[in-house]
């Protein structure tokens, strides 16, 4: 029978599934579970933490960050191996059924450009003729940067921020935290002879607020990077440590 104008000819079977091919969406299934170590460490109760095997990371411990509208931009190492992590899971929108530090990092930086900022025990801080000790602060400011995002395009530049970039080094955006609750700060070493230089390393006088000021790498917790080196390492390390002179 002669189709009438402005009637549509019935589709074939063939042809409508042509049709919903190109209209439905594709359902891509979720990657398979990254392999990962979630474990709880001695000495920092109620935590959950992530070991990171054999992978790219930046080491942020010992370095000095640079304040720019509330966040710190701090010139961490580049390294490759075993480092330990907050566990950071996010339940959406990970490809897998719940994400986490590792499922972040893990085929970087080839994958996105990035490295995330775990932490190893820094070499200058265990050696006694080292550059580096932990200081244990009774207030002040310190950046946060377990976690940070650190990006590759800042290898081998320079910006007005933080200076050259060398190829051993990257940038990670680390959050600024102030605490009136003690802390610990990777500091330089050998120690501060003076009570201000002390609560300088401390960031006893700054904030968030303050724009270009110089904020060190902290750890909330008391004895944070004895323990988490010893729950990555297996093994007790010994830190250079620095105390608050008298005055």
């Amino acid at each position: 029978m002669p189709q009438a104008h402005g009637v549509e000819r019935p589709r074939s079977l063939a042809a409508s599934l042509r049709v919903a091919s190109i209209l439905v969406p594709i359902i891509l299934l979720p990657e398979a579970a990254v392999s990962q170590e979630v474990t709880t460490c001695p000495g920092l109760p109620g935590l959950k933490f992530v070991i990171l095997k054999n992978q790219p990371y930046a080491l942020c411990a010992g370095a000095q960050s640079v304040n720019f509208n509330e966040i710190t931009y701090a010139n961490c190492a580049k390294l490759h191996g075993d480092s330990i992590s907050l566990e950071q899971s996010f339940p959406f929108p990970s490809v897998n059924p719940v994400g986490n530090i590792n499922t972040v990092n893990q085929g970087a930086p080839h994958r996105g450009g990035y490295i995330v900022s775990t932490y190893s025990p820094p070499a200058g801080s265990t050696n006694p003729a080292g550059d580096l000790a932990v200081y244990s602060c009774q207030g002040g400011s310190y950046a946060q940067c377990d976690g940070g995002l650190c990006f590759t395009s800042t290898t081998e530049k320079t910006s007005p921020l933080w200076g050259d970039v060398s190829h051993s080094q990257i940038v990670c955006s680390c959050p600024i935290r102030t605490s009136a609750i003690p802390f610990e700060v990777m500091g330089p070493f050998p120690c501060p002879t003076t009570a201000a230089e002390f609560d300088s390393v401390c960031g006893s006088n700054v904030s968030a607020a303050n724009n270009g000021a110089t904020i060190f790498i902290g750890a909330p917790f008391r004895d944070g990077y004895e323990k988490l080196s010893e729950c990555l390492t297996g093994q007790p390390q010994t830190f250079n440590t620095c105390t608050r002179p008298l005055q």
